[in-house]
């Protein structure tokens, strides 16, 4: 079977893998970690706390929880499940026996995960600052707003590619997405020099400072500019998204078979 890509396979895998990560208990998990910002924000609004305040509030929980903690677990969950669901079950193979190619089934996924992932993510973003409007709070500037989408976007696009691959060539792929998250991507930001530019938390923060001059977001990592921010998560992209694609045309999936 020719393992050239149709656009149209790849949405069908994409339209199956985007309803799979909404099953179960897991919707509701995924949900209430998105609403944790919305949530913190909701209860200073009812506490009394200024508009200002309460939107400065939602800015800085965006760059303080929702980069750092709330849209890597999210993603973790829905990319990692894509690949590793499958395989526990011994299913995909049913998928990969038919008209379908590896390649087009690799791709298909990953577009579902993060077709999935926005669903919860952007609203975990702009959330918290319809809040502190609702509040009395002025309309942040479009700036923030844009800033927001994009970084949401870029993030989820680059964990998306890491975890699937995660997903797909071990078992441990959730923990090993725990380490990367708490670990690596949290300690390297500590270290002086130019380490910290091997994280991607790095370019994600650079990219809110640069687009954003003042109010919280000015004061994230200053970095390079924000297009070659936005280059680096999609360089991370591109290389796992093609990397997955290629280890799975290769390896032998059946859980009894993988050293995995």
């Amino acid at each position: 079977m020719s393992d050239t890509v149709d656009l149209p396979r790849v949405l069908v895998v994409a339209r199956i893998s985007w309803r799979s990560a909404f099953q179960g208990l897991r919707t509701w998990a995924l949900g209430a970690l998105s609403a944790i910002s919305a949530l913190v924000v909701l209860a200073l609004v009812l506490d009394g706390a200024s508009a200002s305040n309460c939107e400065n509030a939602a800015q800085s929980l965006f760059l303080l929880l929702t980069v750092r903690v709330v849209v890597g677990l999210v993603v973790l969950i829905v990319a990692v499940a894509q690949f590793r669901t499958d395989i526990e079950q011994d299913t995909l193979s049913h998928l990969s026996s038919r008209s379908v190619t590896r390649t087009e089934i690799a791709l298909g996924k990953y577009l579902g995960s993060v077709g999935a992932s926005l669903v919860f993510l952007v609203p975990a973003g702009i959330a918290p600052l319809l809040i502190a409007g609702f509040a009395g709070a002025p309309a942040p500037p479009t700036s923030v707003t844009a800033a927001i989408l994009a970084i949401v976007l870029l993030a989820t696009l680059a964990y998306a590619a890491f975890f699937l691959f995660l997903g797909l060539v071990t078992r441990n792929a959730l923990l090993l997405g725990l380490i990367f998250l708490f670990l690596w991507e949290e300690l390297v930001l500590l270290l002086p020099g130019d380490f910290p530019k091997l994280s991607l938390l790095y370019y994600l923060q650079s990219f809110a400072n640069g687009e954003v001059t003042s109010g919280p977001f000015s004061g994230s990592l200053t970095g390079v500019s924000p297009a070659l921010d936005a280059v680096a998560a999609l360089v991370v992209m591109a290389f796992f998204v093609a990397l997955t694609a290629l280890l799975f045309r290769n390896v032998e999936t059946a859980p009894q078979r993988t050293s995995a």
